[in-house]
Protein backbone atom coordinates (compact mmCIF):
# COMPACT_ATOMS: atom_id res chain seq x y z
CA UNK A 1 0.00 0.00 0.00
CA UNK A 2 1.36 3.30 -0.64
CA UNK A 3 1.83 5.70 2.07
CA UNK A 4 0.55 9.40 1.65
CA UNK A 5 1.70 12.74 3.29
CA UNK A 6 -0.66 14.08 5.38
CA UNK A 7 -0.02 17.76 4.08
CA UNK A 8 -0.85 16.32 0.64
CA UNK A 9 -4.50 15.48 1.64
CA UNK A 10 -6.61 18.00 1.46
CA UNK A 11 -10.58 17.90 2.04
CA UNK A 12 -12.90 20.28 0.09
CA UNK A 13 -15.85 21.57 1.99
CA UNK A 14 -18.60 23.57 -0.32
CA UNK A 15 -20.93 26.01 2.18
CA UNK A 16 -23.36 28.37 1.69
CA UNK A 17 -25.59 30.13 4.10
CA UNK A 18 -25.53 27.05 6.88
CA UNK A 19 -23.61 28.32 9.59
CA UNK A 20 -24.84 26.37 12.44
CA UNK A 21 -24.32 23.09 10.04
CA UNK A 22 -21.18 23.97 9.07
CA UNK A 23 -18.93 24.41 12.15
CA UNK A 24 -21.04 21.13 13.59
CA UNK A 25 -19.40 19.14 10.44
CA UNK A 26 -15.89 20.81 11.37
CA UNK A 27 -16.91 20.36 15.01
CA UNK A 28 -17.12 16.32 13.81
CA UNK A 29 -14.19 16.76 11.65
CA UNK A 30 -11.92 18.13 15.05
CA UNK A 31 -13.41 15.27 17.37
CA UNK A 32 -12.66 12.29 15.01
CA UNK A 33 -9.19 14.66 14.44
CA UNK A 34 -9.16 14.44 10.31
CA UNK A 35 -9.26 18.46 11.32
CA UNK A 36 -6.07 18.24 12.36
CA UNK A 37 -4.33 15.57 10.01
CA UNK A 38 -4.90 17.08 7.18
CA UNK A 39 -5.68 20.55 5.43
CA UNK A 40 -8.69 21.78 5.39
CA UNK A 41 -10.36 23.77 2.37
CA UNK A 42 -14.02 25.27 2.86
CA UNK A 43 -15.39 27.07 -0.38
CA UNK A 44 -17.84 29.88 1.05
CA UNK A 45 -20.00 30.58 -1.64
CA UNK A 46 -20.79 34.33 -0.67
CA UNK A 47 -22.91 33.31 2.62
CA UNK A 48 -24.57 36.01 4.60
CA UNK A 49 -25.00 34.45 7.76
CA UNK A 50 -21.57 35.10 8.97
CA UNK A 51 -20.20 31.58 7.99
CA UNK A 52 -16.17 33.00 7.02
CA UNK A 53 -16.32 34.98 10.06
CA UNK A 54 -17.35 31.90 12.49
CA UNK A 55 -14.77 30.10 10.65
CA UNK A 56 -11.82 32.04 10.58
CA UNK A 57 -12.37 33.07 14.70
CA UNK A 58 -12.77 29.26 15.60
CA UNK A 59 -10.45 27.25 13.10
CA UNK A 60 -7.82 29.81 12.03
CA UNK A 61 -5.55 26.63 10.15
CA UNK A 62 -9.05 26.07 7.89
CA UNK A 63 -8.37 28.00 4.42
CA UNK A 64 -11.79 29.51 3.37
CA UNK A 65 -11.75 30.67 -0.37
CA UNK A 66 -14.72 32.93 -0.88
CA UNK A 67 -17.04 33.01 -3.88
CA UNK A 68 -19.73 35.73 -4.75
CA UNK A 69 -22.74 33.60 -4.62
CA UNK A 70 -22.51 31.96 -7.80
CA UNK A 71 -20.53 28.99 -7.73
CA UNK A 72 -23.08 26.77 -6.20
CA UNK A 73 -21.85 23.15 -5.15
CA UNK A 74 -19.73 22.59 -8.14
CA UNK A 75 -18.32 25.96 -8.84
CA UNK A 76 -17.35 25.72 -5.38
CA UNK A 77 -15.63 22.43 -5.57
CA UNK A 78 -14.04 23.04 -8.89
CA UNK A 79 -12.70 26.22 -6.76
CA UNK A 80 -10.97 24.42 -4.26
CA UNK A 81 -9.88 21.78 -5.95
CA UNK A 82 -7.95 23.79 -8.14
CA UNK A 83 -6.62 25.57 -5.17
CA UNK A 84 -5.71 22.13 -3.91
CA UNK A 85 -4.08 21.06 -7.23
CA UNK A 86 -1.95 23.93 -7.46
CA UNK A 87 -0.78 23.64 -3.61
CA UNK A 88 0.53 20.39 -4.76
CA UNK A 89 -2.49 18.17 -3.41
CA UNK A 90 -2.04 14.57 -3.69
CA UNK A 91 -5.67 13.16 -2.84
CA UNK A 92 -8.87 15.90 -2.84
CA UNK A 93 -11.75 14.77 -0.21
CA UNK A 94 -15.15 16.24 -1.08
CA UNK A 95 -17.20 16.74 2.16
CA UNK A 96 -20.52 18.23 2.16
CA UNK A 97 -21.29 19.89 5.25
CA UNK A 98 -23.96 17.76 5.92
CA UNK A 99 -22.51 14.79 5.97
CA UNK A 100 -20.30 13.62 9.03
CA UNK A 101 -17.96 10.78 8.45
CA UNK A 102 -17.17 8.22 11.42
CA UNK A 103 -13.77 7.77 13.42
CA UNK A 104 -11.20 6.47 10.73
CA UNK A 105 -13.64 6.81 7.81
CA UNK A 106 -11.45 9.72 6.07
CA UNK A 107 -7.73 7.39 6.49
CA UNK A 108 -9.79 4.16 5.60
CA UNK A 109 -10.99 5.91 1.97
CA UNK A 110 -7.68 7.48 1.71
CA UNK A 111 -5.70 4.17 2.33
CA UNK A 112 -8.43 2.30 -0.12
CA UNK A 113 -7.67 5.11 -2.63
CA UNK A 114 -3.90 4.85 -2.59
CA UNK A 115 -3.86 1.08 -3.31
CA UNK A 116 -3.39 1.46 -7.32
CA UNK A 117 -3.23 4.71 -9.65
CA UNK A 118 -6.57 5.91 -10.84
CA UNK A 119 -8.95 4.98 -7.97
CA UNK A 120 -11.70 6.45 -6.79
CA UNK A 121 -12.91 5.52 -3.28
CA UNK A 122 -16.04 6.63 -1.40
CA UNK A 123 -17.75 6.03 2.09
CA UNK A 124 -21.30 4.46 2.44
CA UNK A 125 -23.64 7.33 4.30
CA UNK A 126 -26.34 6.39 6.69
CA UNK A 127 -29.43 8.27 8.08
CA UNK A 128 -28.49 7.91 11.31
CA UNK A 129 -25.58 7.19 13.65
CA UNK A 130 -27.12 3.54 14.06
CA UNK A 131 -25.85 2.75 10.54
CA UNK A 132 -29.40 0.41 9.62
CA UNK A 133 -31.08 2.83 6.82
CA UNK A 134 -28.36 3.57 3.79
CA UNK A 135 -28.55 7.08 1.89
CA UNK A 136 -25.73 8.20 -0.29
CA UNK A 137 -22.66 6.27 -1.58
CA UNK A 138 -22.10 4.16 -4.77
CA UNK A 139 -24.43 4.63 -7.50
CA UNK A 140 -24.83 2.10 -10.36
CA UNK A 141 -25.84 2.83 -13.87
CA UNK A 142 -28.99 1.21 -15.39
CA UNK A 143 -30.54 1.23 -18.36
CA UNK A 144 -32.17 4.60 -18.20
CA UNK A 145 -31.12 5.67 -15.10
CA UNK A 146 -28.99 5.15 -11.97
CA UNK A 147 -29.38 3.87 -8.50
CA UNK A 148 -27.83 3.63 -5.24
CA UNK A 149 -26.73 0.58 -3.92
CA UNK A 150 -26.41 0.17 -0.33
CA UNK A 151 -22.56 -1.64 0.45
CA UNK A 152 -22.73 -3.72 3.81
CA UNK A 153 -19.96 -3.46 6.24
CA UNK A 154 -16.89 -5.34 5.55
CA UNK A 155 -17.45 -5.44 2.10
CA UNK A 156 -16.47 -3.34 -1.11
CA UNK A 157 -18.42 -3.49 -3.74
CA UNK A 158 -17.35 -1.52 -7.28
CA UNK A 159 -20.00 1.11 -8.72
CA UNK A 160 -20.67 3.09 -12.03
CA UNK A 161 -20.67 6.55 -10.26
CA UNK A 162 -20.91 8.01 -6.93
CA UNK A 163 -22.87 10.43 -4.74
CA UNK A 164 -19.81 13.53 -3.85
CA UNK A 165 -21.23 13.75 -0.29
CA UNK A 166 -17.80 12.12 0.91
CA UNK A 167 -15.32 11.01 -2.06
CA UNK A 168 -11.48 10.35 -2.38
CA UNK A 169 -10.10 11.29 -5.25
CA UNK A 170 -6.47 10.95 -6.73
CA UNK A 171 -4.77 13.86 -8.21
CA UNK A 172 -4.58 12.23 -11.47
CA UNK A 173 -8.43 12.95 -11.99
CA UNK A 174 -7.52 16.53 -12.94
CA UNK A 175 -5.19 15.17 -15.24
CA UNK A 176 -7.09 12.98 -17.30
CA UNK A 177 -10.68 14.33 -17.40
CA UNK A 178 -9.92 18.50 -15.97
CA UNK A 179 -12.68 19.51 -13.20
CA UNK A 180 -15.29 18.76 -12.79
CA UNK A 181 -18.20 20.47 -15.56
CA UNK A 182 -19.36 23.85 -13.32
CA UNK A 183 -20.76 25.38 -16.14
CA UNK A 184 -22.88 22.00 -17.89
CA UNK A 185 -23.88 21.36 -14.11
CA UNK A 186 -23.49 24.23 -11.86
CA UNK A 187 -25.48 22.30 -8.66
CA UNK A 188 -27.14 18.73 -9.22
CA UNK A 189 -26.15 16.20 -10.76
CA UNK A 190 -22.15 17.02 -11.56
CA UNK A 191 -20.73 14.60 -8.47
CA UNK A 192 -22.37 11.46 -10.81
CA UNK A 193 -21.63 12.76 -13.57
CA UNK A 194 -17.83 13.58 -13.03
CA UNK A 195 -17.64 10.07 -11.23
CA UNK A 196 -19.00 8.46 -14.37
CA UNK A 197 -16.33 10.35 -16.72
CA UNK A 198 -13.48 9.16 -14.70
CA UNK A 199 -15.16 5.56 -15.17
CA UNK A 200 -15.02 5.70 -18.42
CA UNK A 201 -11.50 6.73 -19.08
CA UNK A 202 -10.60 3.70 -16.95
CA UNK A 203 -10.72 4.65 -13.35
CA UNK A 204 -11.80 2.37 -10.67
CA UNK A 205 -14.63 3.34 -8.48
CA UNK A 206 -15.14 1.55 -4.79
CA UNK A 207 -17.51 1.64 -2.37
CA UNK A 208 -16.06 0.72 0.80
CA UNK A 209 -18.86 -0.62 3.44
CA UNK A 210 -16.18 0.31 6.81
CA UNK A 211 -16.08 3.77 6.04
CA UNK A 212 -19.16 5.32 7.33
CA UNK A 213 -20.64 8.35 7.35
CA UNK A 214 -24.05 9.81 8.68
CA UNK A 215 -25.56 11.98 5.96
CA UNK A 216 -29.82 12.12 5.91
CA UNK A 217 -31.01 11.72 2.38
CA UNK A 218 -32.42 15.30 0.55
CA UNK A 219 -36.51 14.89 0.55
CA UNK A 220 -36.38 16.73 -2.76
CA UNK A 221 -34.63 13.19 -4.02
CA UNK A 222 -37.21 10.85 -2.59
CA UNK A 223 -39.84 9.30 -4.79
CA UNK A 224 -42.69 10.95 -5.60
CA UNK A 225 -44.79 7.94 -4.66
CA UNK A 226 -43.43 8.36 -1.19
CA UNK A 227 -42.48 11.89 -0.94
CA UNK A 228 -44.94 14.44 1.14
CA UNK A 229 -44.02 17.34 -1.01
CA UNK A 230 -46.71 18.40 -2.60
CA UNK A 231 -46.74 18.05 -6.65
CA UNK A 232 -46.92 21.70 -6.85
CA UNK A 233 -43.67 22.46 -5.07
CA UNK A 234 -42.01 19.74 -7.93
CA UNK A 235 -43.17 21.28 -10.40
CA UNK A 236 -41.71 24.66 -9.02
CA UNK A 237 -38.29 23.27 -8.90
CA UNK A 238 -38.06 23.40 -12.50
CA UNK A 239 -36.14 26.53 -12.30
CA UNK A 240 -34.07 25.64 -9.39
CA UNK A 241 -30.51 24.86 -9.89
CA UNK A 242 -30.71 22.46 -6.94
CA UNK A 243 -33.11 20.28 -8.46
CA UNK A 244 -32.81 17.35 -10.37
CA UNK A 245 -35.76 18.50 -12.14
CA UNK A 246 -33.79 21.45 -13.58
CA UNK A 247 -34.06 20.83 -17.31
CA UNK A 248 -30.43 22.11 -18.26
CA UNK A 249 -28.60 20.01 -15.68
CA UNK A 250 -30.47 16.93 -15.71
CA UNK A 251 -30.05 17.22 -19.80
CA UNK A 252 -26.52 16.91 -19.77
CA UNK A 253 -26.79 14.34 -17.37
CA UNK A 254 -28.61 12.32 -19.94
CA UNK A 255 -26.38 13.08 -22.68
CA UNK A 256 -22.91 12.20 -20.82
CA UNK A 257 -24.81 8.44 -19.65
CA UNK A 258 -26.66 8.17 -22.89
CA UNK A 259 -25.48 10.32 -25.87
CA UNK A 260 -28.40 10.57 -28.12
CA UNK A 261 -30.53 8.20 -26.51
CA UNK A 262 -30.84 10.41 -23.72
CA UNK A 263 -33.83 11.77 -25.14
CA UNK A 264 -35.63 8.99 -24.35
CA UNK A 265 -34.76 9.53 -20.19
CA UNK A 266 -35.10 12.71 -20.63
CA UNK A 267 -38.39 13.30 -21.95
CA UNK A 268 -39.12 10.42 -19.76
CA UNK A 269 -38.60 12.47 -16.39
CA UNK A 270 -41.34 15.10 -17.31
CA UNK A 271 -43.79 12.86 -18.83
CA UNK A 272 -43.84 10.98 -14.91
CA UNK A 273 -43.79 14.56 -13.68
CA UNK A 274 -46.95 14.88 -15.17
CA UNK A 275 -48.51 11.46 -15.02
CA UNK A 276 -47.65 10.97 -10.86
CA UNK A 277 -49.34 15.31 -10.38
CA UNK A 278 -52.46 13.32 -12.04
CA UNK A 279 -52.02 10.19 -9.81
CA UNK A 280 -50.89 12.21 -6.38
CA UNK A 281 -54.22 14.56 -7.46
CA UNK A 282 -56.63 11.51 -7.41
CA UNK A 283 -55.94 8.90 -5.14
CA UNK A 284 -54.18 9.91 -1.38
CA UNK A 285 -50.55 9.25 -0.63
CA UNK A 286 -50.82 6.31 1.79
CA UNK A 287 -52.43 4.53 -0.70
CA UNK A 288 -50.03 4.88 -3.25
CA UNK A 289 -47.32 4.10 -0.76
CA UNK A 290 -49.34 1.21 -0.43
CA UNK A 291 -49.60 0.31 -3.65
CA UNK A 292 -45.62 0.90 -4.30
CA UNK A 293 -44.70 -1.58 -1.16
CA UNK A 294 -47.34 -4.10 -3.03
CA UNK A 295 -45.48 -3.76 -6.26
CA UNK A 296 -42.18 -3.75 -4.87
CA UNK A 297 -42.55 -6.29 -2.60
CA UNK A 298 -43.76 -8.38 -6.08
CA UNK A 299 -40.46 -7.38 -7.87
CA UNK A 300 -38.26 -8.53 -5.09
Amino acid sequence: MNQTKESSVYIIIPVHNRKNITLSCLENLQAIGDLQRYKVIVVDDGSTDGTADAICSLYPTITVLQGDGNLWWTGAIHKGMKYAYECGADYFIWLNDDTFPSLNTIPLILAACSQRLNKLVTAQCYDTSNFEHPTYGGQVKKFFSTKLIHTPQEQELECDCMSGNLVCLPRSIVDKIGYPPSAQLPHTLADIVYTWQAKKVGFQLTVLGNATAVCQFNPLEEGWSLSSIPMSDRWKLLSSLKSNLYPPSYWNYCKSFYGLLGIIPFIRVYFNLVLFTIIRWILPLTLIKRLKHIKDTIWL
